[in-house]
Parts: C-alpha cells; sequence; structure tokens
C-alpha cells in the first residue's frame, strides 16, 4: 500500500514506494494500517472506515471491595481504584492516571459513599489535576437515606506527565465514619480517563 506523508506546506515529504497520488486524488486507506513503534500497528482502519488506535490513552478503572471509615470529618479521601479493567497505555498505577502526552482528556468519575448519618451536612467529589481541580459540591438540611453516588465527567487539559486523581469528602459527621463503597461485580465506585484530542 503506497503512502505519503505531506509537511504543513502540501508538500510530499515522504513517498512509500516511490508512488506519489495525483494530484487532487482521493486516498484510499480503508482497510489499512499504519505501523510504528517498532512494528506494531498504530491506528488501524477497518473497510467500513472505523478507527481503532492501540496505544491511544484509555483506562477504566474501580474499586473492588469497600474502604471503611475514610471521610466524614471535613477528611479529603483518595478513592482507592484497585481493579484495572482495560488499560490500553499503561498509563494507571496507585490511584493514579498520568497523561503520556499533552492534550485533552475525557474524564467520568462515579463514587458511592456509605454510612452517612443525619450529621452530614455536605459532601465534595473532587477531580484533581496537575493544572486544576473540578470540584462537585453537595448541601442537605435533612439527611433520609445512608449512601449516595456522586459523578461528575469532564473533558480537560492535560500536559505530558500531568496527573488526575479523585478525592471525597464529608463534612459534618465528626469523625471519620463514611465508607467509600465498592463491589467485585458491580461497579458503584469507578474512573475512566480517555485522550479525545
Amino acid at each position: 500500500m503506497p503512502w505519503t506523508f505531506y509537511n504543513s506546506s502540501g508538500e510530499a515529504m515522504i513517498i512509500d514506494g516511490g508512488v506519489q497520488n495525483p494530484a487532487g486524488a482521493n486516498f484510499d486507506i480503508s482497510s489499512y494500517k499504519l505501523v510504528g513503534n517498532g512494528g506494531s500497528t498504530g491506528i488501524a482502519i477497518s473497510a467500513n472506515g472505523e478507527v481503532t488506535m492501540a496505544a491511544q490513552p484509555c483506562v477504566l478503572v474501580s474499586n473492588s471491595a469497600k474502604d471503611s471509615n475514610v471521610t466524614g470529618n471535613n477528611t479529603a479521601a483518595t478513592i482507592d481504584f484497585n481493579s484495572e479493567h482495560f488499560d490500553q497505555n499503561a498509563d494507571f498505577a496507585s490511584d493514579t492516571f498520568t497523561a503520556p502526552v499533552t492534550g485533552k482528556y475525557a474524564i467520568s468519575v462515579a463514587v458511592t459513599i456509605e454510612g452517612l448519618t443525619g450529621a452530614a451536612d455536605s459532601w465534595n467529589l473532587i477531580i484533581v489535576t496537575s493544572n486544576r481541580s473540578y470540584r462537585l459540591d453537595a448541601y442537605h438540611t435533612n439527611l433520609a437515606y445512608s449512601q449516595v453516588t456522586l459523578n461528575r465527567s469532564i473533558i480537560t487539559d492535560m500536559d505530558a506527565s500531568d496527573t488526575a486523581t479523585i478525592q471525597v469528602k464529608v463534612n459534618g459527621e465528626g469523625s471519620d465514619v463514611v465508607d467509600i463503597s465498592g463491589s467485585g461485580s458491580v461497579f458503584n465506585t469507578f474512573f475512566s480517563a480517555a485522550l479525545v484530542a
């Protein structure tokens, strides 16, 4: 399959096989691969035009078991994500996503907190990145339930080597009596991140 790389001025810089596409012609790359990185496929394009990128940063992790008594007295607890479901580029470790390249990243998170009492008056879900933090605040005056699920999605800018972690803070309990829910079969506390631009 011949291919051509062009510079920003539209001049052909590298022509595989010595064949250059005629001026103005379409270049058909369906059902082919762009190979690099020591011979592995970087980008694969199916015959129907679907594109997959094996090393594109994309991760989904969850908390597989309950973490007890981690917040409640205004303590910001970093969420434990100990179960990796996929991590395409090995960008997640120790509860932290690390951006391998500069770009825009989609981050989604859900955290279920348990063991709330009537003393709890507010809680915060915080996406902490190297550039800034994103906080969801919730308040109440009459808590009638002991479990709440907090969720947030954003697209954020990250530089290469920037990190993202997730925190929850419950306020008003007087002591750290609130748990972070976790399960091996039901994703009630999870985190995902993917490079989108």
